[in-house]
């Protein structure tokens, strides 16, 4: 059941080049790199959390059409099995999309929090931090681990003298090439997931 296509990894790799011409252009008007890390850092979150639930929709959506066109679903009893797994809204309660109060939810969550989410999925990648969560539910909001993640990613990416705009600006596209990478990767253990689920009904 292939709903993960290249219109979805377009539409991923668009939402980066756009959101790398961005991060130029906040470095450009940022006295420092430590301001613009911080504005980098809170447009990625933001942008990354808003797309990442549309993608979401669009699988979903995908699956729902699929298993309607399946001869198995065609019997009622079936097709209400299959909507009884709740997946969209559970992947909603797993994610916490919103991102109308990163600021709040900045202030109002302690670091010790996010690094025990870091410690528990034993990776600062937001990639792989995500796939973590699709095995269990995590009570921070996805673009607060995004912008946390960014934060982390520092000082393995942004290590560049205070002045020299263009390593940094070079740091920042490495960076956000990876998160790229790591954002198609977790779609497609979505995709997996939403798969995994499907198959408990055919056993049942």
């Amino acid at each position: 059941m292939v709903m993960y296509n290249n219109e979805l990894k377009n539409e991923v790799h668009k939402m980066f080049g756009e959101l790398a011409e961005k991060a130029k252009e906040i470095t450009e008007t940022s006295r420092t790199t430590q301001i613009a890390t911080e504005r980098i850092s809170d447009v990625v979150a933001s942008r990354v959390s808003a797309e990442s639930e549309g993608y979401i929709v669009d699988m979903y959506t995908c699956l729902v059409a699929k298993i309607k066109e399946d001869e198995y679903f065609k019997d009622s009893e079936h097709l209400n099995a299959f909507y009884r797994l709740n997946l969209r809204e559970e992947l909603n309660e797993k994610y916490h999309f919103e991102v109308e109060s990163l600021d709040a939810y900045k202030k109002g969550i302690e670091f010790k929090e996010i690094n025990r989410l870091y410690a528990a999925a034993g990776t600062l990648a937001v990639g792989g931090i995500l796939k973590f969560a699709i095995s269990g539910l995590i009570n921070i909001p996805i673009a607060v681990i995004i912008a946390g993640a960014v934060a982390a990613g520092v000082a393995a990416y942004f290590a560049v003298p205070e002045k020299n705009k263009k390593e940094y600006n070079r740091a920042v596209s490495k960076y956000l090439n990876d998160m790229e990478n790591e954002i198609l990767d977790w779609l497609t253990e979505v995709e997996n997931y939403f798969d995994s689920q499907v198959r408990t009904i055919y056993k049942g």
